[in-house]
């Protein structure tokens, strides 16, 4: 019988109305009017969750915590047939008692919190033959389309972990990165290059994968991903010890080359001259324009989103002045997916702004309208997700293909 771990408890269930803030989710007790305010304890974007209506799982926090503001965390959701803990936090009691024994053979001692100089890592374990092993572990709960990534949103910290590792590993510490997945089924771990470019290069560039779909390793760091089953009661067991890590994406990501959504509101209406267009009249509401480029790709959407001091070269650049809220969606791909993404995006209920963004291909448009902010519509979601992990897929299949 597999051993079996608690990650949290069910105390209530509840239906997810918003999230104000990283820390912060308001959910409604089902069946009841009322609203409660709950600790999110996973700071990350949670893109693929935050819709009114997901069933929240709600754990009550420790009332003698002072600190404490809310009087229930967040610790889970149901999510496409699965339960997602959302405990980022306890990853690292899941790898001390599930994983680190299974992926790291002859372990006889693991000492949590580890300080060495200046930094603290997660573990430091010695095994047999006394060799000592640095262990950093990052909770990954974006799974879609049978891949999971990390992170969710640039982050900072965890390359700096990345690269100190490296640094130790120079000092004879044997060191790992441990990617704790917490739902679905996925057949390959891949690092978020569409979030975070700079930290995917980089655990190509320092990491080797402890189990890949093929090829050399290179990096001195151990990269694991390893797979948890959790259930409404919060019992977790591991499934997969050592899930096929892929960190060729890497070269994609320095590569800087790619496709983009960016999504712009309009807060009134507003008659806008555009080039050759002539004057269009624009509806208040939320525009999505779809994009690519084959080089230069962040400092394309940096243009974009500028809103002064630049020539009006592209179709955005006449709108982007009048505009309130702007979001950029980066797709990194050696592939032109933009009519792709215009096609679904029309698909999707937007309303094409005539040849707008489009002089240079067959498209009818590559600029819709949408009343309501796309962010918010699960079907927007999804196919930006869609995008993004069937490229990474394919791309790792194509590898494994290659190498047969």
């Amino acid at each position: 019988m597999a051993e079996e771990l608690s990650l949290f408890t069910n105390d209530t269930e509840a239906l997810f109305v918003r999230r104000p803030n990283r820390f912060l989710i308001i959910a409604s007790p089902v069946g009841k009017k009322k609203e409660l305010a709950c600790h999110c304890p996973n700071p990350g974007r949670l893109i693929e969750f935050v819709f009114p209506g997901t069933r929240l799982i709600l754990e009550k926090r420790d009332q003698g915590n002072l600190k404490a503001k809310t009087g229930w965390t967040a610790a889970g959701l149901y999510y496409r047939d699965t339960v997602a803990p959302l405990f980022s936090s306890r990853a690292n009691k899941a790898a001390e008692k599930l994983i680190l024994k299974e992926i790291i053979p002859g372990l006889t001692e693991i000492s949590p919190e580890y300080t060495l100089g200046n930094s603290r890592f997660d573990f430091l374990c010695t095994d047999a033959k006394k060799r000592k092993h640095l262990v950093e572990v990052k909770a990954c709960s974006l799974i879609e389309y049978g891949v999971a990534m990390f992170p969710d949103a640039p982050s900072g910290r965890a390359l700096k972990h990345l690269e100190e590792l490296a640094e130790l590993t120079t000092q004879g510490y044997l060191c790992h990165v441990l990617f704790v997945i917490t739902h679905s089924e996925p057949t390959v771990f891949i690092p978020n290059l569409h979030t975070d470019p700079e930290f995917a290069a980089a655990l190509s560039r320092f990491g080797h994968a402890a189990v890949s779909p093929g090829g050399r390793a290179c990096g001195p760091v151990t990269i694991h991903a390893a797979l948890l089953r959790c259930d409404f009661s919060g019992r977790a067991i591991l499934t997969v010890p050592a899930l096929p890590v892929d960190l060729s994406h890497g070269k994609l990501a320095e590569s800087n080359s790619g496709n983009y959504l960016i999504l712009l509101e309009l807060p009134a209406n507003q008659d806008i001259e555009v080039g050759a267009l002539g004057t269009i009249r624009f509806k208040a509401g939320w525009y999505v324009y779809a994009g690519s480029a084959r080089k230069n790709l962040s400092q394309r959407i940096n243009r974009h989103l500028r809103r002064q001091r630049k020539q009006k070269h592209w179709h955005l650049d006449y709108l982007t002045p009048w505009a309130g809220k702007m979001k950029a969606l980066p797709i990194l791909s050696y592939r032109n997916l933009e009519c792709d993404l215009a096609r679904d995006l029309e698909q999707l209920g937007g309303k094409p702004i005539p040849e707008f963004g489009s002089s240079d291909c067959g498209c009818g448009s590559h600029f819709f309208y949408f009343k309501a902010p796309p962010m918010g519509n699960r079907e927007f979601v999804d196919m930006l997700l869609r995008y993004r992990h069937v490229e990474a897929l394919a791309r790792s299949m194509r590898k494994k293909k290659d190498l047969i």
